[in-house]
């Protein structure tokens, strides 16, 4: 396994589209990048909100990791905080020269971008509650997760709670996660999942009708 390590704005967003792509198996999000001590929810010092992914390279590519990172989100609009900077952190030297070429590639494309590379020195994880944001704010299937074994704690270690922190964002369907996890020990989940996404649908309007 592989691991990259980049800050794109808030990491909530990112760490959940990234979460659903196939050949993912980790994600966690912290700080990197800065100098001043160590940071914490409540004051982040000079350092850079980061995702960290820790993916299968058989599966997904660096290069497809570095496209997405482009594509979701602006490099070309300067950071109003070093918190919410555009950051590549390279470990190894492939990383590094890869990372160089994407940048390079932008600049090309766009003119002028506002993504720095830079070594990955240390990485802080986030406490808990802000791991996984979104899954854990999926009130009804948050607490069936936990009933059902696996509770907080693995919210940084689960391949399937990367899967659902995308899912809760709309990423995504429940057939390819079923298709990906197939233990029957999952179906009182999936069960819960059903009922949400067809209330969701219900309240838009969103109905499907077989003629």
């Amino acid at each position: 396994m592989d691991t990259i390590t980049f800050g794109m704005g808030c990491f909530w967003g990112p760490e959940a589209r990234f979460g659903y792509l196939p050949g993912v198996v980790k994600t966690r999000v912290g700080y990197a990048g800065g100098k001043e001590g160590q940071p914490t929810s409540k004051n982040t010092l000079d350092f850079t909100e980061v995702l960290q992914i820790q993916y299968d390279p058989e599966l997904l590519s660096l290069d497809q990791l570095l496209t997405q990172f482009f594509e979701q989100h602006n490099s070309t609009r300067a950071p109003y905080s070093n918190k919410y900077r555009s950051v590549l952190f390279y470990q190894n030297e492939e990383q590094k020269e890869k990372m160089y070429q994407k940048v390079e590639e932008m600049l090309q494309k766009y003119g002028v971008i506002y993504t720095a590379v830079e070594p990955l020195e240390q990485f802080y994880e986030e406490v808990t509650r802000h791991q996984k944001y979104y899954l854990q704010r999926w009130k009804p299937v948050y607490k069936k997760w936990c009933q059902l074994h696996f509770g907080e704690e693995s919210l940084v270690q689960s391949t399937l709670a990367a899967r659902l922190n995308g899912l809760s964002r709309g990423i995504g369907t429940l057939e390819e996660i079923q298709s990906e996890f197939q233990d029957p020990i999952l179906e009182p989940l999936w069960c819960v999942i059903r009922e949400e996404l067809k209330g969701e649908r219900e309240q838009t309007g969103d109905t499907c009708s077989i003629i």
